[in-house]
This record gives structure tokens, C-alpha cells and sequence, in this order.
């Protein structure tokens, strides 16, 4: 004669309580993975956002000296580029990944800024 006893259940669970614990450890490993991804790469972004904003409020006929001082203040790398050419890059924040953004300083020959422009591309 066949048992009339339910099957057994691993660890004493239902099925929808197994499939409640499966969504929420899943839900938290997806949860845990995207924190991960987001604080991996927001560092970047907010550097990139502040160098463009710097960028956009040098004044043209600033002092050059003036505003590397105030680069230099706020973290920026800058690196002469040829003749009346400066570029302001930020620090990489990994070595092995080097930054193209950053931003096109022309000089004119006073020593004074003639253009100041943001690029992703340098």
C-alpha cells in the first residue's frame, strides 16, 4: 500500500518558502554586485565632472601662472604640451588606466590664457 505522506521537503520548507529565500539571496547578490560596479566607477566620473566645471570657469586673460596654482590646488595634473600649449588632466586614480579627459589650455605669448577647452579625447 503507498504512503499518504506528503513528500519530504529539504529542510523542512515549502516550496514558496525556498523560492522566497532564492529571491532574496539573489536579489541581495545583484544588489551587492551593482554597489560594487557603481563605487568602481563614480570616482571617475566626479573627477571628470569637477575638471570639466573648472575648465569652463577659467577666464580668458588669467595668468598662467594663476591658474596652475589654482589647478594644482585642487589636485590637476599639468603638463606642458608644446609651444603656448598646456594640458590639465586629473591624477589617475589607477596607474594602469591612464586618463584622456582633461582639459586644452592655449597660451599666447604674454603668458596669459587665450582658451581654455574640456575634451574626452586628449
Amino acid at each position: 500500500m503507498p504512503s499518504t505522506q506528503p513528500p519530504r521537503q529539504p529542510f523542512g520548507l515549502t516550496v514558496a518558502q525556498r523560492r522566497s529565500i532564492r529571491l532574496w539571496v539573489f536579489g541581495g547578490m545583484a544588489l551587492l554586485m551593482l554597489a560594487g560596479v557603481a563605487i568602481g566607477f563614480v570616482p571617475y566620473y566626479a573627477a571628470s565632472r569637477d575638471l570639466e566645471h573648472f575648465c569652463a570657469e577659467l577666464v580668458v586673460d588669467t595668468p598662467v601662472a594663476l591658474a596652475q596654482s589654482q589647478a594644482a590646488a585642487r589636485g590637476y595634473d599639468v603638463i606642458p604640451a608644446g609651444e603656448g600649449r598646456l594640458l590639465m588632466k586629473v591624477p589617475p586614480l589607477a596607474p594602469q588606466v591612464p586618463s584622456k579627459r582633461g582639459c586644452d589650455l592655449r597660451v599666447g605669448p604674454t603668458g596669459r590664457l587665450v582658451s581654455a577647452a574640456y575634451s574626452d579625447s586628449l
